[in-house]
């Protein structure tokens, strides 16, 4: 049944801001509607948290190990001989001088045994007696920023010191690692938008759908001299206030969510993944998600609105 504002003074102008014309805020859709938003709001929140974790783990991989390298020396030599470890130290220590007066290195540092033999033990077990088998001597470097030099030059220069030296940068690795990342990161984005555009279709659909319900009212609003522009504020009003709630429900399970992965994942000792959390800016970004979805709800109910009554008498 067709109800006009109180105290409305003229057609199509209302002053009750809390009124609706139309019952919009009684018809059964209005649940689904809240549902479906609370859906989508929750995947998107799962999204772009994935694609902020991914962020942070391509940014600690790329500052570990950019402008990095190591250097083995290796226990036996070109003919596979075993070496001495008076042998292997004498190398390393031929080695560590000529790179640590090289002008493009920072840094470099001769790895301890028990550190070595940590980094080995995950596969060859912890029950090996490292002191009864011969062990290569590694050395991590730190090249200078923005200085650049011929790695195969260098690596040549090593082995001439040392024939079994081997010189790692981890570029490939790295470049394989990103890559990876990256591909994450852009599907992370895509289903991101994807929520989006999905969300946007689907409140077009809600608006066309109480606009056939409500045909004959609206068409009687319209006749009388309603403008159009006051019928899509009442919808637009609705769409607004029906998303900012149905998005706040679900960014708030997302974060729930969230935190429920933290605590799960916060026993587990995974030391290539940076830490569970957020920053300031990505906690602002949830917040003000809510009112994002119920803004491009709105201009899409708006858009919608004006469009249908444009093709009305």
């Amino acid at each position: 049944m067709l109800k006009f504002a109180k105290n409305t003074g003229i057609l199509g102008v209302s002053h009750d801001r809390q009124r609706y014309d139309l019952p919009l805020d009684k018809d059964g859709g209005s649940l689904f509607l809240k549902i479906l938003i609370i859906l989508m709001t929750f995947l998107a929140v799962l999204a772009l948290s994935g694609s902020y974790v991914l962020s942070a783990m391509k940014e600690r991989w790329s500052s570990g190990l950019e402008n990095k390298a190591s250097i083995e020396i290796s226990a036996q030599d070109a003919e596979g001989n075993i070496l001495t470890p008076e042998e292997i130290n004498n190398a390393t220590d031929n080695i560590f001088h000529f790179v640590k007066s090289h002008p493009a290195v920072e840094t470099v540092t001769i790895m301890q045994d028990e550190d070595i033999a940590a980094l080995i033990s995950p596969w060859i077990g912890d029950n090996i007696a490292f002191d009864q088998i011969p062990m290569p001597n590694i050395l991590t470097v730190s090249f200078k920023k923005n200085v650049e030099f011929d790695t195969t030059i260098f690596e040549g220069r090593l082995k001439i010191i040392a024939p079994q030296a081997r010189l790692d940068t981890h570029e490939s690795w790295l470049k394989d690692v990103l890559r990876f990342t990256n591909a994450l990161k852009f599907a992370a984005i895509l289903i991101t938008t994807i929520i989006g555009l999905i969300t946007i279709i689907s409140i077009a659909g809600a608006v066309k759908t109480r606009m056939e319900v409500y045909h004959e009212e609206l068409e009687l609003l319209h006749l009388m001299g309603a403008a159009d522009n006051y019928i899509a504020k009442q919808l637009q009003r609705y769409i607004f206030f029906s998303s900012l709630q149905g998005a706040a429900i679900g960014t708030f399970t997302g974060v729930v969510m969230l935190l429920i992965i933290k605590l799960a994942i916060g026993q587990m000792d995974m030391g290539l993944l940076p830490d569970f959390s957020l920053t300031l800016t990505q906690i602002l970004s949830f917040v003000l998600l809510p009112v994002f979805i119920a803004f491009l709800g709105a201009l899409t109910a708006r858009h919608t609105v004006l469009r249908v009554l444009r093709q009305m008498p």
